[in-house]
């Protein structure tokens, strides 16, 4: 037995001791690294530039073009050219064709300062406006954000949020010239595999669709985003986004149908918001409250609400009572009432999502 052991003192032991041994390499005291937080997608999005404009100027412009209604998405849904080309009432405010021969203004927001001056001599069967409670016979339901002011993340479903993510990690947004000969033509290719896919709208020949988007370049408020796949650079999406006055409105958005693996739809839209918000855009509007309950729940997600406003409905003699009699689901939704679901919707959505 050790006679150390055997006196009851311990053995020294020099790893112990914090001294060394003779083989040993002496020991280097470390220090913990700080844990850098890491960037998540959204905080590393750069607020895209959006084109804005005064009511008077995008529709001044909307009634010159040639190949364009009000709204890009009529384009594939006029079935009389030029039927919604807005148009000024006898006290200024503009007012557009939501369908042939039936008027809305343009700011659904505010009530015309007018309520449709001089109306009963245009050649309208009848007009709809915002009012108050008060003298309203009727709701328009339509999807919108009242404050888009620090428009974030944080404003999107949690469920949302991990494919926002995604997208804005694995795409490019950027701002698309319309002019372009190329940019059309893949933009043509996503519009065509997005009606394909959705059954909505209809299909254009590039020579067309061309034409409609030569008349965006110059276009007051308008601004077209892209979604561009990082490692191939193929069009994704794309997004008409019109800014005018304080409200950005979602017009048109598409998608390729073998694309949509970086969730494009959701990254562009949250990027259109967030940008907006950045230049202190008020308001957002994307569309009317359509029948498609997957659409719906789409734009509830990101951050959208389905408002009802107060309208005052107007039908000339006897629009009002041949709609009751042969078209009651027709004349439910233009009143707004709750059943009017199975109707298929006036001025259907701006898109359809995958």
């Amino acid at each position: 037995m050790n006679p150390i052991a055997r006196l009851g003192v311990g053995v020294f032991d020099p790893h112990q001791s914090g001294g060394a041994c003779a083989g040993c390499s002496p020991k280097i005291k470390r220090t913990a690294t700080p844990t850098l937080p890491i960037a998540k997608a959204e905080d590393m999005l750069a607020p895209i530039k959006l084109n804005t404009a005064t009511e008077s100027e995008y529709c001044t412009y909307a009634r010159a073009t040639k190949h364009n209604e009000i709204w890009w998405y009529f384009n594939g849904l006029a079935r009389i050219p030029g039927f919604s080309k807005p148009f000024v009432d006898g006290a200024g405010s503009w007012w557009y064709a939501v369908k042939p021969g039936f008027a809305w203004p343009v700011n659904f927001f505010a009530s015309p300062a007018s309520q449709a001056a001089g109306f009963w001599r245009q050649p309208l069967l009848g007009w709809q406006f915002r009012t108050d409670d008060a003298v309203a016979n009727s709701k328009v339901w339509m999807n919108v954000i009242h404050d888009l002011a620090g428009f974030d993340i944080s404003r999107v479903d949690p469920d949302k949020r991990r494919a926002v993510r995604k997208g804005l990690k694995g795409l490019n947004l950027v701002p698309l010239n319309p002019s372009d000969v190329g940019v059309a033509a893949e933009a043509c290719e996503v519009w065509n595999s997005h009606v394909a896919r959705t059954g909505w709208n209809t299909a254009m020949s590039i020579e067309r669709f061309a034409a409609t988007w030569r008349e965006l370049r110059d276009w007051p408020g308008t601004t077209i985003i892209g979604a561009r796949d990082q490692q191939s650079g193929l069009l994704c999406s794309w997004l008409i986004a019109r800014v005018i006055d304080d409200v950005v409105y979602v017009d048109t958005l598409a998608s390729h149908t073998e694309r949509l693996e970086n969730r494009p739809n959701d990254a562009i839209v949250y990027a259109t918001l967030f940008s907006a918000a950045s230049q202190s855009v008020a308001k957002a509007h994307y569309s009317l409250k359509s029948s498609n309950e997957s659409l719906e729940r789409f734009k509830a997600s990101m951050g959208f609400e389905c408002f009802g406003f107060p309208a005052r409905l107007v039908l000339r003699w006897p629009v009002g009572s041949l709609l009751r009699a042969f078209k009651p689901q027709l004349y439910q939704r233009l009143r707004g009432e709750l059943n009017w679901a199975r109707t298929v919707a006036i001025g259907s959505t701006a898109a359809e999502i995958a």
